[in-house]
Order: C-alpha cells, then sequence, then structure tokens
C-alpha cells in the first residue's frame, strides 16, 4: 500500500532530526564539516526519497555535503569511524561505496564529472548537487556551457545556496514564479502546445514566438535566466528544508526532458545553534564542546604566524596585498581582512585567476602575497608558468598545508608542491623548519624582486629550536655534528630527525644533522664540502619523493660528476589516505620508529 504524502513527510522529518544529532555527536568527536551537511538534511533525504538511487547517480560538489548521502547508503552503522584510519572518509569516494560515482574534494569537478557520466549512461538520471561556491568556479561554468551546449536530457543540476545572494529578484517573486513552473498547469500546458505544434507542424515563427514569451517574463523575475540561455530550464527558488515543496519539484520534473537546473536556498549549519550563528568556523571544524561550541586552544600554527606577520608588513607598507581563494581564516588571513579590506582579496575556488590577478598586482609594482593551500595550488599550474614564471613576476606564494594534512585526506594532502616549483624555472622555493625561520623568510620576501617566491609550511603547530643563525636564501644551517651519516631536513622533517637523534645514537647511528629550508637555491658550498665527508646523504622532505628536494640534490652531484648516493627519505606513493596526522606520518616512514627503520634499512643496504 502507497504511503499518503503526510506519512512520508512525517517520517523525513523524524529522519531530519536523527540525521543531525547524529552529525553533531560525530564530528564533535572526529571533527569535520559540519554546518555545510546540517543545511543539506532535508535536500538529501528528498532526493532518496525521489530517485531510484539503485539505478540514478547522486553526485556532490564537494563531498562537504556528502555526509547526509554516507548516512543513507548503508555507512551509518559505522559512521562514528567518520575521517579516522580505515574508517569512514571524508568525501565521496567510488572505492568507499558504489552510492558514490564520482571522488570529489577539489570544488568544481561534479558538473563535469556528472556530465560524463550522463553521457555514458543516457538511461539513468544524473543529479548533480553544487554548492554556491563551487558554482562559481570556472571549472563549473565551462561544464554548465558544455551540458547545455550537448543538451544532456537526464542532467539535473541542484545549487545549494546557502550563503551567496544571487541577485535582487531572487525571493519572493521568484519563489512564487518557480511554484507556477512546477506547477501540472503549466507543465500541462507547455506540453499540450508542445504536442500541437509538433502534430499540426505550424509555422516556425509562432513556435519562437511561444518561447520569447516565455523567455521575457523569466527574464523579468529571474537573473539566473541565463542559464535558460544555456539550454537549461530552471526551475526555483525552493525553500531546501520544506519537504513538501522539495517533493513536488522533484516529482514533476523527473518526467521533464533536462538538462535541468533547480535552485535551493538552504541555512547553513541548521539546527545547531553556534553552526548557524559561525557558519564559517563550523565549515570545517576540529572537535568541538557540543554544549558550546568551543574548540580547545592549541599553540600556534604556521599559518597563525604568517597571518600576524603580513598584518606587521601591510602596516607599514600600503603596497602589500593579500589574495585567497575562499579560505581567509584557514590560511591565517583573517586579521588582514579585517584591518584592510581594500587590500584583502578573496577570489573564491578560482586558483587560476587569483595566481594571474597577482600577477597583474606585480606588473603594477604592488607586493602580492597569495594564500593558498598546496593541494590547490595543482590547479593553477598553467598560471604558475604562464603568467608568472615567463615575466619573473615577483609573487609571493605561501603554500599553506603542504605535506601530508591527516583527516582529509587523499584529496587535499600537499604532496606536489614541491616538484611543482622545482619544475618551473624562476621560483625561489623556501620551507621554514622553524616558526623562527618562518618569519625571518617572511621578511626576505618584503622586497624580493627577483622573481616569485614560495614559502611551504605544514597543517602544525609551531616548533622552535634554540639557534641565533639568522636565515639566509643559498644557506644551510649544521645544528649537530656528527661522523657517517649526514641528514639534511627541510621543513617539518627536521622536528622528526632531531626527536629520534638519540634513538639512532643507541642504534649506532650518528652524524650530522642540518636544517635546510633553502629548497632553491640549493646551498651548493656545503653540498660540494659534504660530499667526501660522510658514507651516506639522507635527505628529508615531507613530500613525494619523484622530482623532489632530495632529486635536486641528485641532480647537483650528477651535473657535476661527483658520484655520490643520496638516499631519499620523504613519500613514496600519491595517494595518502585519512587519519590521524601524526599516526600517518609514523605509518609513512616520516615519523618515530618508522622513519628510525627506514633510516637503518638503507644504511644496511648500502654495506651489502
Amino acid at each position: 500500500m502507497e504511503k499518503k504524502r503526510e506519512d512520508i513527510l512525517q517520517d523525513l522529518d523524524i529522519k531530519a532530526k536523527e540525521i543531525r544529532r547524529k552529525l553533531i555527536e560525530t564530528v564533535s568527536k572526529n571533527g569535520g564539516h559540519l554546518s555545510s551537511n546540517l543545511g543539506i538534511v532535508e535536500l538529501t533525504l528528498c532526493l532518496h526519497e525521489s530517485f531510484d538511487i539503485e539505478k540514478d547517480k547522486i553526485l556532490f560538489d564537494v563531498g562537504h555535503q556528502g555526509y547526509v548521502h554516507k548516512l543513507l547508503t548503508g555507512r551509518d552503522k559505522n559512521f562514528d569511524t567518520l575521517r579516522k584510519r580505515h574508517g569512514i572518509g571524508p568525501f565521496m569516494d567510488p572505492k568507499e561505496s558504489n552510492y558514490d560515482p564520482f571522488i570529489s574534494g577539489h570544488a568544481g569537478t561534479a558538473l563535469s564529472a556528472g556530465s560524463g557520466i550522463a553521457m555514458g549512461n543516457p538511461d539513468s538520471k544524473v543529479v548533480i548537487v553544487v554548492g554556491d561556491a563551487a558554482i562559481s568556479n570556472g571549472h563549473s561554468i565551462e561544464a554548465l556551457n558544455n551540458i547545455g551546449g550537448n543538451k544532456l536530457k537526464n542532467v539535473i543540476v541542484i545549487l545549494n545556496d546557502n550563503d551567496m545572494s544571487i541577485g535582487k529578484n531572487v525571493g519572493s517573486l521568484s519563489k512564487f514564479f518557480g511554484k507556477f513552473l512546477v506547477s501540472e498547469k503549466y507543465m500541462n500546458l507547455r506540453d499540450d502546445i508542445k504536442g500541437i505544434i509538433k502534430k499540426i507542424k505550424i509555422a516556425e515563427g509562432f513556435s519562437n514566438t511561444l518561447e520569447r514569451m516565455e523567455v521575457s517574463v523569466k527574464n523579468f523575475f529571474l537573473p539566473l535566466s541565463i542559464l535558460e540561455s544555456l539550454g537549461f530550464t530552471f526551475f526555483g527558488v525552493l525553500d531546501g528544508h520544506n519537504c513538501d515543496e522539495l517533493l513536488t519539484t522533484f516529482e514533476k520534473i523527473k518526467n521533464v526532458e533536462g538538462p535541468i537546473f533547480i535552485h535551493v536556498k538552504t541555512q547553513k549549519g541548521k539546527g545547531y545553534k553556534y553552526a548557524e550563528e559561525d557558519q564559517e568556523k563550523f565549515h570545517g571544524i576540529s572537535p568541538f564542546d557540543i554544549k558550546t561550541g568551543s574548540i580547545p586552544k592549541n599553540s600556534s600554527s604556521y599559518s597563525s604566524i604568517f597571518g600576524n606577520e603580513i598584518v606587521k608588513f601591510a602596516k607599514e607598507d600600503k603596497d602589500i596585498f593579500a589574495i585567497c581563494c575562499g579560505m581567509v581564516k584557514g590560511t591565517g588571513l583573517k586579521e588582514f581582512f579585517e584591518k584592510f579590506p581594500e587590500r584583502a582579496i578573496d577570489t573564491g575556488i578560482a586558483e587560476g585567476h587569483a595566481v594571474t590577478f597577482a600577477g597583474g598586482l606585480a606588473r603594477e609594482k604592488r607586493k602580492p602575497y597569495v594564500a593558498i593551500y598546496s593541494t590547490f595550488i595543482q590547479r593553477a599550474f598553467s598560471q604558475l608558468i604562464h603568467d608568472i614564471s615567463l615575466q619573473k613576476l615577483p609573487v609571493r606564494f605561501i603554500i599553506d598545508r603542504a605535506g601530508i594534512v591527516g583527516e582529509d585526506g587523499k584529496t587535499h594532502n600537499g604532496l606536489y608542491d614541491i616538484a611543482m616549483f622545482l619544475t618551473v624555472p624562476n621560483y625561489t622555493v623556501i620551507a621554514p623548519t622553524t616558526s623562527k625561520e618562518l618569519k625571518e623568510a617572511l621578511e626576505i620576501t618584503r622586497n624580493f624582486e627577483s622573481g616569485p617566491i614560495v614559502i611551504r609550511i605544514p597543517r602544525e603547530i609551531e616548533f622552535n629550536i634554540e639557534n641565533d643563525t639568522k636565515f639566509e636564501l643559498g644557506k644551510w644551517k649544521e645544528l649537530k655534528k656528527g661522523k657517517n651519516n649526514l641528514f639534511i631536513a627541510t621543513g617539518s622533517m627536521l622536528k622528526e630527525i632531531l626527536n629520534i637523534e638519540e634513538q639512532l645514537k643507541a642504534r649506532g647511528i650518528e652524524g650530522t644533522i642540518v636544517s635546510a629550508a633553502s629548497i632553491k637555491p640549493l646551498d651548493e658550498t656545503y653540498l660540494l664540502d659534504a660530499a667526501n665527508k660522510y658514507d651516506n646523504i639522507f635527505v628529508l622532505e615531507e613530500a613525494y619523493i619523484k622530482n623532489s628536494f632530495g632529486s635536486s640534490i641528485m641532480d647537483f652531484y650528477n651535473d657535476r660528476g661527483i658520484n655520490k648516493l643520496i638516499y631519499k627519505i620523504g613519500i613514496n606513493q600519491g595517494n595518502i589516505p585519512h587519519g590521524n596526522r601524526g599516526e600517518l606520518l609514523e605509518e609513512f616512514g616520516l615519523r618515530g620508529e618508522n622513519l628510525i627503520k627506514r633510516i637503518e634499512d638503507k644504511i644496511d643496504a648500502g654495506k651489502k
């Protein structure tokens, strides 16, 4: 017996409350993306209610919105393992579930992937849920154009608008009009007119007149009618928390030929007071106290140190600009944006644009600082070459979250930035080994005009040692003196090698430890002097070992005909899963006992 609408709505309301409770409890313990998922509960429930989840495909851009979908697709029983090693992943992943059609993590991919899936599988509906920040990404715009151009009839795009204002006319009038567009009378009228035109083959002019009338009325009410020009049928604006309205719309459009675009308005953080009040804080959050919404205070992070320093610089120098891509707080720029709004630019999820924009500022003798997560700078590789390197523009890049990031997992690890910047000419590359060194490196960037300069920082709290030697480009610091082995450590790996120094000595392995923050240029004088002093040279870096810092040292010796074996201690694979950052560092041989074992194995192998 078919359920009554009232019973369905009641069940959905109960489920929504249960899901919100589960989301809040889990994220408070494990950390994660809370506010965006709280805002998409009813929308996801109604999608699962309306579409055949065994046949139809639902993609989320980005996976920040995917927790509810995970709970509804068999992952509820072990949802408490979210973001933990060997547990439920942070984003959509086909390896985790067949209900995840495509991997997600970087914004702007779902529309392109979804259009390919739709063309390859024309018998299924493909629903693509896009956040209001992701829709403005250049990748998304290209995909919308392609979907409309190819007239993909089985594509439904849902804009989950939880923050952005799209235009003055998006309000009660457009909502009323949107309801009219999905009403039975309108749908039947449109189908009847199309049928009559087809049957009697009336003049083309009349058909065009009807089209023009419909478009003209929509233009009056809806700024988003541009989507109709791209080939979409537009519906909205819908209340994303009104299940009755959502179900009614989905039932109507399931039998309408696409592509279809639905604008849904939701409240980010809905159902949890603190997430509603501070949506950005709870977008991606560490474990917190449910009762107060507060997070335990930690020591200063490298991101916050950068943020503090650039505010000091900007007070003294009006040519300093700060640019980020939707991560104001994450990159430490919150205070800069508050104090210098006229010199603070958040481009949104548009890394390529941010890089070229900074190049334009640099051409006008300004001093742009571009703060982007390592995993996202990958999206601007062409601009780094074409727009910055070729012109040797002095843009300052702060590459945050470099190395293993932890719980955000394989789509967010920053493993390739060293390889990128060593490959492209004209870049100076620094990976400070301490917070003191970070401040000294930042000071150098203030008046650096010799080309683009990169400072690479990990997702870590600050680390310091007693050392009075000031950082210099192309110079390394010898911190510990020993025999037989040379350990050249850059970035976060200085801390790791110092932490195991005594254990290595206890196992008969001693050596010299060098702090090497200057990745490019190398300290050539030191390398030439060290070539014949040590049996083994180890290069330690928290990055992918192909085309790495260690590789550049190998090339240095090879180019000079020096026969020296270099042991590269880094990350051997590009696919590092999610989990606690410290645990992952140890698991993949960059910390503690496993790092000791890697060093021992290299030395033993060299003796054979």
